[in-house]
């Protein structure tokens, strides 16, 4: 296996056998990089199913230099989905094209998502300049943009699971101290680097504030999915 795993460049896990068979012994190498030192792309399929440790791989693969190209996959964005998140921005793990794709998103579950980008400090990928993720509310978008967030960012694939913010006593969450407004997205984000949008899910008054607040000269392709009027 180590001979043949020197060659590997893409590697695609499902929920098979043989999947999770070969990601417990990546994952329980000291140095899993030293398994697979020519991968590129890593997808996985229900990521589900390896939430255990899949921070910790990426991160490994990571400082060979050679991982480009990240795709995970969930059903929905449930607690698993954020426990990943989160623990990507924390470890500050990024690769060059980063997708976290929620396949059953806001038709299904608005209620799920517990944490937003703000509570998740500091935010920074240095590497990414692909990025496709689920969020929980509109406002995130500015915590994704600010200046030196992502500084590489040129293509922005973005949901929004909830149309607009709600306080959770319970959880014991406070208002955002950022707003989606025109003075904050302006003052904070730094979208001229954009070359593509795609915003999916979002009220058209938050549309109109959002385009005409965001500084995109070099934007080329802008797409708009399950845009509703409030």
């Amino acid at each position: 296996m180590p001979n043949f795993s020197n060659l590997l460049q893409t590697i695609i896990l499902n929920n098979s056998c043989a999947s999770v068979a070969f990601y417990e012994h990546w994952i329980g190498m000291i140095s899993p990089n030293n398994l697979t030192p020519s991968i590129e792309r890593l997808v996985i399929i229900e990521t589900e199913y390896y939430t255990y440790g899949i921070v910790y791989l990426i991160k490994h693969l990571t400082l060979g230099n050679t991982l480009q190209y990240l795709h995970l996959v969930f059903e929905y964005p449930d607690n698993k989905y954020m426990h990943i998140l989160v623990t990507l921005v924390e470890t500050q793990t990024s690769v060059r094209s980063m997708i976290l794709e929620v396949e059953n998103g806001h038709r299904k579950f608005t209620k799920d998502i517990y944490s937003h980008l703000l509570e998740m400090k500091p935010f920074f990928w240095s590497r990414a300049v692909q990025l496709t993720l689920s969020v929980q509310y509109p406002f995130e978008i500015i915590v994704i943009l600010q200046n030196g967030a992502i500084p590489l960012l040129e293509h922005l694939n973005i949901t929004f699971e909830q149309e607009q913010y709600e306080e959770k006593p319970y959880l014991q969450e406070h208002q955002p101290d950022i707003q989606f407004c025109q003075s904050d997205i302006r003052r904070m984000t730094d979208a001229t680097r954009l070359q593509s949008l795609l915003l999916r899910h979002l009220a058209l008054n938050q549309l109109t504030i959002l385009l005409n607040s965001l500084n995109m000269p070099l934007l080329e392709k802008l797409t708009l999915v399950d845009i509703f009027d409030e």
